[in-house]
């Protein structure tokens, strides 16, 4: 009898589960502003130009933080360049999004770097982020140009 009715009662509290549960493709950057020298107004990006930077600036991997992840807390020897400011609106609720910023060199020394300062808070997340520095590259330099960042010579180190 206790079978019969355990047996009905799990799909029951799975149906409700799924239903109350944030899309998974909803969590994370909604979307964003890139500001810096040469840009005449603010990028806000959505949609595939935000997935782009978001991928190639390893946003992800500055907040998920891993053992053995591609972010450092040190800063990579040698020229920056110019610093480009990307302001994210991180999902924190249905409708609403908590900014998180991070920092990007297209044209560095070794090729171009995004950095994410630790300590930002955002949501509910019960630690501070950790953050770091992430050599994005090529991929990272292609998205930021693709975004509107003017094309320049490396400046010397």
């Amino acid at each position: 009898m206790k079978t019969r009715a355990l047996a009905a009662l799990v799909p029951a509290v799975l149906v409700a589960l799924v239903a109350t549960a944030v899309p998974a493709h909803a969590k994370g950057a909604q979307d964003a502003t890139l500001k810096g020298p040469g840009l005449e107004q603010a990028v806000r990006l959505r949609d595939e130009g935000l997935q782009s930077l978001v991928q190639s600036a390893g946003l992800y991997a500055s907040v998920f933080h891993q053992p053995g992840s591609a972010v450092s807390a040190a800063r990579p020897a040698g020229h920056l360049g110019p610093r480009y400011t990307v302001t994210y609106g991180w999902l924190v609720a249905q409708d609403e999004t908590e900014p998180i910023r991070q920092f990007v060199y297209p044209f560095a020394s070794g090729g171009a770097l995004a950095f994410t300062p630790p300590k930002q808070r955002v949501g509910n997340m019960t630690e501070p982020l950790d953050g770091g520095w992430y050599r994005g590259g090529p991929e990272l330099r292609a998205a930021l140009l693709s975004l509107g960042v003017p094309d320049r010579a490396k400046p010397a180190a």
